[in-house]
């Protein structure tokens, strides 16, 4: 539970960053295992209002374990 509350933190602060730069993606890198993270993070992703789509597909140099993010 306290590492999974670190993880979201961190995504957060990345996250809040991404935006306040005006960046058009980010890149969450949350490795393959459960799923756990991932979720938590893709349901965060769906109530913010700066988020235009994510999508968590194969990438090239990640793998399975990252999560696109595109923003408005």
């Amino acid at each position: 539970f306290e590492i999974l509350n670190a993880q979201l933190k961190t995504f957060e602060k990345y996250y809040e960053l991404a935006v306040a730069q005006y960046q058009h993606t980010l890149i969450i890198i949350q490795c393959i295992g459960e799923g756990r993270l991932r979720n938590e993070i893709h349901d965060k992703l769906k109530l913010k209002k700066e988020v235009k789509s994510f999508v968590n597909q194969f990438h090239p140099l990640y793998g399975f374990g990252a999560t696109e993010i595109y923003f408005n």
